[in-house]
C-alpha cells in the first residue's frame, strides 16, 4: 500500500494528503462544538495556550529534525550516484594504460555495468529490491584484475593500481546505494512523528471561538500543514522511488560519453 502511494505523482499525493486531513479536522470540530459549548473553552484557554505553545515547540524541533536528516540522506545518495558514475569512466579511460589483452573485456563490463544499473537497476530500487547481476558484472571486472599479470612497465603497474583504486570505490559506492535506498527512518520515529501530529491537531480542537467556521478554518489549514510535511518526509526517505526519486542521469550521461568514445576509436 505505501509502494502504491509513493508512486502517484507528487501532486495528487499532496492533494489527498490535504483533502483526508481536511475532512477530518472538520469532522472532529464538529462532533466536539455539538458536544461542548464554545464558552467553556475559553475557562482553559491560558492554560491550555501555554501546553500547546509547548507541545508544538517540542513537535517543531522533532519535524526539523526529521526533515533535515532525510534531505541530508537524500543528498547523500544523490552524491554516491554521481560518484559512482564517474568512478565507472575514469575505470574506462585507465584501460588505456593496461596491457592490450585486457582492454577489450574491461570496456565490455563497464558499459554492461552501466546499462545493467539503469535498465535494471533503477526500477528494482524503486521497489526496494536488489539486482544481483551488476553485483556478478563486478565480480567478473575483479576477476580480470586479480588475474592480470604481465605488467612489464611502470607505467602499466601505475594504471593497474589506479584502476584497482577505483574499482574498490565504485564496489563501496554501489554497496552505499543500495543500502540508502533500503534504508528508511526507524517505525518508533514515525510512530512519535504522527502521535505528535495527532496531538497536536487534537488540541488544536479545544480552543473554541464564537465563529466555529473561522476554527474550521483555521484547525483545517494547521493539519493540513502537518500532513503535507509527513508526506514530504515520506517522499525525502524514499529516494529511489516516486515522483521525486533520485534518476540515473549520471550513468545515461557516463554511458552516453563511453559510447562516442567507442565510435571514436573504431
Amino acid at each position: 500500500m505505501l509502494q502504491s502511494f509513493l508512486h502517484l505523482p507528487t501532486f495528487i499525493m499532496i492533494l489527498a494528503a490535504i483533502i483526508i486531513s481536511s475532512s477530518l479536522s472538520f469532522i472532529a470540530l464538529f462532533f466536539i462544538r455539538k458536544k461542548v459549548d464554545w464558552e467553556s473553552f475559553k475557562e482553559n484557554h491560558e492554560v491550555g495556550g501555554f501546553l500547546f505553545n509547548a507541545l508544538g515547540l517540542i513537535y517543531a524541533v522533532l519535524i526539523a529534525f526529521v526533515v533535515y536528516a532525510s534531505w541530508q540522506e537524500y543528498n547523500s545518495a544523490q552524491e554516491i550516484c554521481d560518484k559512482e558514475a564517474n568512478l565507472m569512466l575514469d575505470l574506462y579511460l585507465n584501460v588505456d594504460g593496461l596491457p592490450p589483452q585486457y582492454r577489450t573485456e574491461i570496456r565490455e563490463n563497464v558499459i554492461l555495468y552501466l546499462r545493467k544499473v539503469i535498465d535494471d537497476d533503477w526500477p528494482l530500487m524503486d521497489e526496494d529490491k536488489r539486482n544481483p547481476e551488476t553485483r556478478q558484472i563486478l565480480l567478473e571486472l575483479w576477476k580480470v584484475y586479480v588475474n592480470m599479470d604481465s605488467l612489464d612497465t611502470k607505467k602499466e603497474k601505475i594504471f593497474y593500481s589506479e584502476s584497482v583504486s577505483r574499482l574498490d570505490e565504485i564496489t563501496e559506492y554501489r554497496r552505499l546505494r543500495i543500502l540508502s535506498g533500503e534504508n528508511h527512518i526507524p517505525v518508533a520515529i514515525w510512530t512519535v512523528i504522527l502521535i505528535g501530529a495527532l496531538t497536536s491537531v487534537g488540541f488544536s480542537l479545544f480552543f473554541g471561538t464564537r465563529n466555529a467556521k473561522v476554527q474550521a478554518i483555521m484547525t483545517s489549514l494547521f493539519a493540513l500543514t502537518n500532513a503535507v510535511i509527513i508526506v514530504l518526509i515520506l517522499n525525502l526517505d524514499h529516494p529511489f522511488t516516486g515522483d521525486i526519486k533520485i534518476t540515473p542521469d549520471p550513468y545515461k550521461e557516463v554511458l552516453e560519453n563511453i559510447l562516442k568514445l567507442e565510435e571514436l576509436n573504431k
